[in-house]
């Protein structure tokens, strides 16, 4: 009995759980309504990106996206051209910063969603430019192809929970399948 919480508590867990269950989902409707067939890529990465920002809170919120099949990533030099809203909603592209360049490379590595609530430790001498802290990165895959990589992350430890590595991981399945349909708009348009 002693491993049980409160009922106070568990009702506070469940409303908490609720909260983010619609915020999820609100999340993905909002991307689903996106008019694709009237998007350009780029234009409809922006639309995502900031969906994904609001729904967030995220310090930054990134895509980038692999060229020519990605097979050939620089080592030395971080990823370059990488688009980003930020913290007050401005978009613009960019190099990755060290952590963000660590975590893009894994997850194209692994395939797989990669994350950390304190990632403090992971980049020696962070700039306060570079002071994410908490991260979530993971693959895009269009046509069952990875094809990006998409990040959020901010500054606060343990800023994201179970809830948005869930959505982080539906929200990238939707908008793989969005650019599947925005790439296929353009494929009939220029036919």
């Amino acid at each position: 009995m002693n491993n049980k919480m409160p009922l106070s508590g568990a009702v506070i867990n469940l409303s908490d759980n609720f909260d983010d269950l619609l915020e999820s989902l609100s999340t993905l409707q909002r991307l689903g309504e996106l008019p694709v067939h009237k998007l350009t890529e780029q234009m409809l990465l922006k639309n995502a990106l900031e969906i994904l920002h609001q729904s967030c809170k995220a310090t930054n919120c990134t895509v980038f996206t692999i060229k020519d099949g990605g097979s050939a990533l620089p080592d030395t030099k971080p990823l370059g051209n990488i688009l980003t809203i930020n913290s007050i909603g401005e978009f613009h592209n960019r190099a990755a910063t060290r952590i963000e360049d660590k975590f893009i490379r894994n997850t194209i590595s692994a395939e797989t969603m990669q994350h950390c609530n304190d990632c403090s430790t992971l980049v020696s001498d962070c700039t306060a430019d570079e002071s994410e802290t908490s991260i979530i990165s993971v693959p895009l895959r269009v046509n069952n192809q990875l094809d990006g990589v998409i990040t959020i992350s901010h500054s606060d430890r343990e800023h994201f929970n179970p809830w948005g590595y869930r959505l982080m991981q539906l929200f990238s399945t939707f908008l793989g399948q969005q650019l599947t349909m925005c790439r296929f708009q353009a494929n009939l348009k220029h036919d």
